[in-house]
């Protein structure tokens, strides 16, 4: 991320918007919207990721980064397992570093090799695997950096949120983008969140301080 000013004329275009429509990720249309127009506003210098699964919001991330001129902008993809096919992953080759692993190990590698300033979080669904992560990203982060946790709407990974957003080492900006939808029938099973609705989707921002 960079606080220089933009002074050409990429401001307004050419936008490659296809991605935003197309790329294979499980994003609803405003999630896919808020997580393009947020990179390219910000044009983070590091753009990470964890839970690329099939590479559709590091498609979009790309997109965005290649839209606004910031041609020189690193990209770090992790996920435990990637299902990238062809395309995808030549597509994404170009730009970006693929590493496989648990987060746990894979973020610091990524964040010592260069300074993370923003980093969408959608891998481990679970209560503690989405408190590490941010837990973890406010160690690794830079000052200023943005971060996304996709599916806020989760009772587990809202619970964690909340939980994580109380270090007063982060902002909370707060449910940025209002699209849930409701994948299962059958309510929760487990734990505190037992017999609420199984809701998905969601984009919640935090900023470091």
């Amino acid at each position: 991320m960079t606080d220089r000013p933009l002074l050409y004329n990429a401001a307004f275009g050419p936008l490659n918007l296809a991605a935003v429509r197309n790329a294979p990720c499980q994003m609803s249309l405003g999630e896919r919207l808020f997580l393009y127009s947020l990179v390219y506003a910000a044009r983070p210098a590091h753009y990470c990721e964890i839970g690329t699964a099939q590479g559709g919001s590091a498609l979009i991330a790309q997109s965005a980064l290649f839209d606004v001129g910031n041609h020189d902008a690193r990209m770090s993809l992790i996920d435990i397992a990637f299902d990238l096919d062809k395309p995808a992953r030549q597509m994404l080759e170009r730009r970006a570093g693929f590493h496989e692993g648990p987060s746990t190990e894979m973020l610091p590698k990524v964040a010592e090799a260069a300074a993370i300033d923003f980093l969408l979080i959608d891998g481990d669904h679970t209560h503690d695997g989405a408190l590490r992560d941010i837990e973890m990203a406010a160690d690794l982060v830079v000052p200023g950096a943005h971060v996304l946790i996709h599916d806020a709407y989760n009772p587990p990974i809202a619970a964690a949120i909340a939980e994580a957003a109380a270090n007063p080492a982060w902002i909370d900006v707060g449910l940025v983008v209002r699209h849930g939808n409701d994948l299962h029938d059958s309510p929760l099973e487990d734990g505190p969140w037992k017999g609420q609705r199984n809701v998905w989707g969601g984009m919640h921002h935090l900023r470091r301080r």
